[in-house]
């Protein structure tokens, strides 16, 4: 089948929502973080969380490609990349705003969403220069059009930016996704494990957050 990527639109969100939503449905960490939330208020959510990055991408150097199926025109892929930005003392005392205004909807697994989210943002602090390196955020493709070829398609648009600027580039990657990132070139720095059992899952879910140095990886 014919793909093609192109950067993606706001018109776009209820299609990168609804990839968004089947593609995460069973991760063990992320399935489990809005298990009581009324479809249509998680959808609601989707929506609203997307087209605030639309809304908000000169404050967090957000930039999104998707991938379309030109058979059929439909959306089966999405990247969201953050690339390398700086702001003003009055941008990021508007992006500190939007950052403390975060809520979650009724039925949300707050402690878990707390626990993962905070793991992640004490990491990407650590780890990530946002005036410097490149950092894919999402990379999500309907099941039904996996090990096609498009995750890779999504990568090299990020990454050929990211090499003309001869930066660093950080992800976080699922089980899943891991021996494609190394491919690439990215190389373990850390990680993220969570005792699953108090949240109604078994065992211990883990991501691991990479760092891929330009031109690296030969995929």
């Amino acid at each position: 089948m014919p793909f093609q990527v192109l950067p993606a639109e706001p018109s776009d969100i209820p299609d990168i929502v609804a990839v968004h939503q089947a593609s995460w449905v069973n991760d063990p960490i992320i399935g489990r973080l809005m298990p009581d939330v009324e479809p249509k208020v998680k959808y609601d959510y989707d929506v609203d969380y997307y087209k605030n990055k639309f809304e908000t991408k000169a404050l967090t150097g957000t930039v999104m490609h998707k991938i379309v199926d030109t058979e059929t025109g439909k959306l089966v892929a999405f990247a969201k990349w953050n690339y390398p930005y700086s702001l003003t003392p009055e941008q990021q005392a508007e992006k500190d705003k939007l950052d403390l205004g975060r809520s979650y909807p009724p039925g949300t697994n707050e402690k878990l969403y707390e626990q993962f989210f905070g793991r992640l943002d004490a990491l990407r602090k650590k780890y990530l220069d946002e005036e410097e390196d490149y950092f894919l955020h999402l990379l999500i493709v309907l099941p039904s059009y996996q090990r096609k070829g498009l995750g890779t398609m999504l990568i090299r648009e990020g990454l050929a930016a990211a090499d003309r600027d001869n930066a660093r580039t950080y992800i976080e990657a699922s089980p899943m996704g891991l021996g494609l990132y190394k491919k690439f070139g990215w190389k373990e720095i850390d990680d993220i494990v969570i005792d699953m059992r108090p949240h109604g899952g078994t065992g211990m879910a883990s991501e691991k957050c990479l760092m891929r140095e330009p031109g690296a990886g030969s995929a």
